[in-house]
Order: structure tokens, then sequence, then C-alpha cells
């Protein structure tokens, strides 16, 4: 082509200069191009992702109660998928991220048995359903509501207690286990590991007091009054709050922090914690309030 025109030999060579220079940044212009297209999803697309997530997750509960298996199986595929894709470590910790993986594991291990165990469908699901809630709804999830439940289960605690009941006093401690399995996965995707570590002991302990041959109340009376501004804590309320406030009262504060230093000492031994480890891996069955 360039033989059919006449043109100045200076010409010709710095059109083959200017044709070298366009095709060599080809290869430049089409890496820019795709690193564009891998960037990572920004803080948007991470909160739709979880929003998506939220909505599949409720869908996926309310199907388990209707007992619609099928639904639920496609449910669970599309909720694994969203996880597989998402970019959740900008809306919670790694931490969150682990305890979300392990209720779609679970979700996953309740549909995959041979005989349908309903609770345990329900647990599960319930689980998904308010970890997926906690990670689109920071400012008031779900797990909230459970405040009222776990006070009331403390105070049910104290009453047996009162009664020389120990029996009863540990009968509602292993309710209010019962309910903070359930509400854990979602409890930490919003609090730092260190919250959850010291709520994970103190429950780990009490059982260890209530569960003796010889159980001693005073002991166990002690450790439901640490219990009390634990829980006051880990809900948000402040120390003095009402065990009833309103939910839109609740502000992340963590007033009860100055004697967290020596909760720390006489509880998050090793052994304990350990233990409490061991425990919840172990399956319980319970009919989620949600």
């Amino acid at each position: 082509m360039l033989r059919s025109i006449p043109l100045k030999p200076k010409t010709r060579w710095f059109i083959l200069w200017l044709l070298a220079v366009v095709l060599s940044l080809q290869p430049v212009i089409a890496h820019g191009r795709s690193a564009d297209d891998q960037a990572p999803a920004g803080p948007e697309d991470a909160a739709r992702q979880a929003a998506r997530l939220s909505q599949v997750a409720e869908q996926m509960y309310n199907h388990v109660l209707q007992g619609d298996i099928n639904q639920v199986g496609r449910e669970l595929q599309e909720v694994n998928a969203i996880f597989e894709s998402s970019s959740f470590q900008k809306l919670t910790s790694v931490e969150g991220i682990h305890a979300l993986s392990e209720s779609i594991i679970e979700m996953k291990e309740a549909v995959a048995r041979v005989h349908l165990d309903k609770k345990q469908w329900l647990t599960a699901s319930a689980k998904l359903r308010m970890a997926a809630d906690s990670l689109n709804n920071p400012k008031q999830p779900i797990w909230m509501q459970y405040y009222k439940v776990i006070r009331e289960e403390l105070s049910q605690m104290r009453a047996g207690l009162g009664k020389g009941d120990v029996l009863a006093a540990k009968q509602a401690y292993d309710r209010l286990q019962e309910h903070y399995e359930l509400i854990r996965p979602a409890v930490t995707i919003q609090r730092t590991p260190s919250d959850v570590a010291m709520v994970d002991s103190w429950i780990s302990y009490m059982g260890g007091l209530v569960n003796v041959v010889q159980p001693k109340p005073a002991e166990i009376e002690s450790m439901i009054g640490q219990g009390e501004e634990m829980f006051n804590g880990l809900f948000g309320k402040k120390k003095d709050h009402p065990a009833l406030a309103p939910l839109d009262q609740v502000d992340g504060s963590w007033p009860w922090m100055f004697w967290g230093g020596a909760f720390i000492a006489a509880i998050l031994a090793y052994t304990a914690y350990r233990k409490y480890k061991g425990e919840k891996n172990s399956f319980k069955k319970v009919t989620p309030r949600t």
C-alpha cells in the first residue's frame, strides 16, 4: 500500500514508526481494561451483595418453615454462589466472614442429611438468616431482639437460686446457651473477636459451675451478675439501662469494659475456652425464636 503512494523516504519512515508505536501500545491498553474489569468491588458492591444475601437467606428460612425442600435447596445454592463471589471483608472482620461461612456449611450439612430433621433445618436456617441480616443491617439487626430473651433467662437463673432450686437455674442456663449459640454467628459479624471470646468464656465457665456434682450457689450468683453486665455490653446497653430498653436506643457502646481485665483474668482461662470450643462443635437442637 505504501509503495503505491509516492511518499518521501522520511514520511514513509515516520508512518512506519507511528504504526509500530500504536501496535506496541495495544497490549498495555488491553491490560488496563482487564485490570479495570477485575478491580476489587467497592463498598457499594459489597453492600448490594449483602442485601441480596440477606434477602435470599430470609426466603430460604420461610421456605424451611413451609417445608418446601426443593426451593430451600435452590436458595442454598444461590446463597453459596453469592458468598463465593462476595467482597464481604469490607463489611466485617475475618472472624465475621468465617462465622458466616460456618453458618452456610451448617445449613448444607442439614440439607445433606438422609433423614430430614426439621428442627435442625430450622435452627441452621435461622442462624444463617440472622448472620446474613447482621451483615446487611448493622444498625438494628434481628439478633438484637434476643436481648429480652437472654435477660429473662438470667433472671430465671437468679430466681431458681433464690428458691434453692439449682436445677431450675441449670435449665435456664441451658436455654440461654442455646439462644446464644443461635445468634453467635450474627454477633461475631458485628462485634470484635475479643468481645465474642469474652462471652464464649462466660458461657463455658458458667456451664462448668451449673454442671458440677455439687454446685455452689454463691459462685453461680456472682457469675450471673457479671453475665448481666456482659450481655448489656454485648447488646449495646448502658450499665444501668432497663432490661427491656427499646432497640432504637442501642448505641454500640461497651461501658462495662472497666471490669474487663479482672473478668478476663478470672475466666479467659485456656482450658475453659478450649472446652467450650470443643462443645460448640456438637449440634444442639433448638427451636429458634425469630
